[in-house]
């Protein structure tokens, strides 16, 4: 008897056995993010880690239904839009085995990145970079969100179609600002009977923006007297420190005069929430910028996403937020598509192109050009509403 019971222990524990091995007979795929939590325009890289999370705890479920043997997992580096931290975090992700990289969310930290990718077989993502002077074929970047060129195009239309002629343009200085700034700047000027105003882009450590705001009134008045207040304009390219431009700001009656815009990097942000000043210039001015717009052909899998990133971490995500969830996918299907990682970059870089095209993700299909980024897309505008006391980001309309 002793010996029955022996037999069916060792069966029962081998079949025990069997079915852990079975359970993990699969490789687990580390993917590296790099986004801003705590720092400038969080209000992007906060729910783009909800929503790789989320796509994480999908594609692995879904891989798991169908016997894929491959498992993912996301490291996510705060960078907090810093460059020298973006830097030594795609050191260590490499270090750490990782060679797919979603982010960095700004341009600056792509550009400061670009020739370590390059060196080392990386594919890096970024859902917000939109510099067109990070537009080059073959590489190891790539964008899931328009350019400057379509963003800036899309706004100078607009603005122009309200009746601006005159228009004064500013940016922060850094790569992605700058590269909204001259795109707006160039599309405008592009317009019949217009004038562009182009102000030397502010310094990323100014703190005090009194010179600038001088030298914008003054802009203002020139245009002023041209074309009237009503048909002048100022466009802003910027993060979270527009919260303190506007308060220096709103004070002045000649800037309160005019109708101001903003870029993709200060849209939806709960910064200027708590600033009664800032917001109150916003709603004078009538401000209003620029964000990536979500088609309704799509509406039936980023409606439910939106809300799950919602719940997740208690802040909106925009179509960059859900563009990061659609480079997790791609990436999966990249992996499967070629049972693992390629270690050829060219090979990893085609099949990651040739993924892009075949998946049509939250964000609708994603057509890339020759550069890697993506040549689609249209525009919701967002500004700042009060409504019973309360301060809160409205849909003002979409672009055209």
């Amino acid at each position: 008897m002793k010996k029955l019971v022996l037999v069916v222990t060792c069966i029962a524990l081998m079949f025990v056995a069997g079915c852990k091995k079975e359970e993990q007979d699969f490789t687990t795929v580390n993917v590296g993010a790099m986004f801003s939590l705590t720092g400038n325009w969080s209000s992007l890289g906060v729910p783009s880690k909800a929503a790789i999370e989320i796509a994480v705890e999908e594609i692995n479920a879904d891989f798991e239904a169908r016997g894929v043997p491959f498992r993912f997992s996301s490291t996510v580096y705060d960078t907090k839009l810093d460059t020298s931290l973006a830097k030594t975090y795609m050191n260590d992700a490499l270090n750490a085995g990782m060679r797919l990289i979603i982010g960095p969310q700004s341009s600056a930290e792509v550009g400061a990145i670009k020739s370590f990718a390059d060196a080392n077989k990386m594919l890096v993502v970024s859902q917000g970079s939109t510099a067109s002077s990070l537009a080059i074929a073959n590489d190891a970047i790539y964008r899931y969100c328009p350019g400057d060129v379509i963003e800036g195009g899309a706004i100078a239309t607009s603005i122009y179609d309200e009746g601006k002629r005159g228009l004064v343009v500013v940016s922060r200085d850094d790569v992605g600002n700058i590269g909204l700034q001259n795109s707006v700047k160039t599309a405008f000027d592009a317009k019949a009977s217009t004038t562009v105003e182009y102000i030397t882009p502010y310094a990323t450590t100014t703190t005090d923006y009194t010179v600038l705001l001088n030298d914008i009134k003054s802009r203002i008045t020139t245009l002023s007297a041209t074309y009237g207040d009503t048909a002048v304009g100022v466009y802003l390219a910027s993060f979270d420190e527009a919260v303190d431009i506007f308060n220096q700001a709103s004070g002045d009656t000649v800037l309160k005069s005019v109708n101001w815009y903003g870029g993709d990097g200060f849209i939806k942000s709960n910064a200027i929430l708590s600033s009664t000043a800032a917001c109150d210039f916003a709603i004078a001015t009538a401000y209003y910028a620029p964000e990536f717009g979500l088609p309704m052909s799509a509406q039936s899998k980023w409606q439910p996403l939106t809300s799950a990133i919602l719940n997740r971490c208690g802040q909106q995500a925009d179509a960059y937020a859900i563009a990061a969830y659609d480079v997790m996918w791609v990436l999966a299907r990249t992996v499967e598509a070629n049972n693992g990682v390629p270690a050829d970059a060219a090979n990893l870089r085609n099949s990651f192109v040739a993924q892009s095209a075949q998946f049509n993700g939250a964000t609708g299909s994603i057509s890339l050009n020759a550069n890697g980024d993506r040549s689609n897309g249209s525009f919701d505008y967002w500004g700042l509403q009060k409504v019973n006391g309360v301060y809160s980001w409205k849909f003002v309309k979409k672009s055209l």
